[in-house]
């Protein structure tokens, strides 16, 4: 085995040596970390959610938010917004912008989404929800891909607030046929600095350049500091279960339109 190859493997077992290392730690916030409170950001499809997945959380009527940030291994800067029309009713839109060197606009899907949150009792909450991408034909879609989703979110005690959801992506050629995703956030330090773990088994957006791999289960686990009332930034590792970790920057501000 030549040199090269060998150092490839030591690192390789080193990254993996890391990813189990923040896992157990994340377990532990889970466990340890008491979550007294349902929170969501704008995600980088536009829903109100944590980082990718949507959850029921839907803000005050009237509130506008924005969200941008860049993830560094794909190089690409994302925007979204997301406007509360009604109570517990919101739109939301968002894109993803390639940066690299003769990269197609095209391929990052156009992103146009609503969500509804139509029961709540107590800490639990239901919602629906759906979006539809526009990409261009390079990006190899008959039609704009269209996915519906509902969503549950209650108090586990221990567990803090769990948020999970099952969906269907139609027009698109994949091996699954249901989507599932799960997700929960924990304050590290109450009321500014936050932890938060999706996981989903679907990619959240078709189309190319991509932060994670479509064909298996995606973990994304980042940090969320909450420096206003109006204003959050977060730093995200998206994918780490799989061979390399790709980080993203991003911050979100919202306020009261009326």
């Amino acid at each position: 085995m030549s040199i090269h190859a060998i150092q490839s493997l030591f690192i390789r077992k080193e990254v993996q040596e890391m990813k189990k290392t923040i896992l157990i730690l994340f377990l532990a916030l889970v466990l340890i970390v008491p979550a007294f409170s349902l929170h969501a950001y704008t995600t980088i499809t536009g829903a109100n959610g944590y980082f990718t997945i949507p959850i029921t959380n839907v803000r005050d009527q009237g509130t506008l938010s924005g969200a941008a940030g860049y993830i560094f291994d794909v190089n690409n800067l994302y925007a979204a917004v997301n406007v509360v029309i009604l109570k517990n009713w919101e739109v939301s839109g968002a894109k993803e912008f390639p940066l690299s060197d003769n990269a197609d606009m095209g391929l990052t899907p156009w992103i146009l989404g609503t969500k509804w949150t139509f029961y709540e009792k107590g800490s639990f909450r239901s919602t629906i929800g759906g979006q539809i991408e526009f990409l261009n034909d390079a990006a190899g879609y008959d039609s704009a891909p269209i996915t519906l989703y509902a969503a549950v979110s209650d108090n586990a005690g221990v567990l803090g607030y769990v948020n999970a959801g099952l969906g269907y992506t139609f027009n698109i050629d994949a091996g699954y046929h249901i989507n599932f995703f799960f997700g929960t956030r924990r304050h590290i330090i109450e009321d500014k600095l936050f932890v938060v773990g999706e996981f989903s088994n679907y990619s959240v957006r078709q189309g190319f350049y991509t932060a994670w791999d479509e064909q298996r289960g995606i973990f994304n686990l980042g940090l969320v500091f909450e420096a206003f009332d109006f204003a959050s930034f977060n730093l995200v590792a998206y994918d780490i279960l799989d061979e390399f970790i790709t980080v993203g920057l991003g911050g979100e501000v919202h306020f009261d339109l009326w």
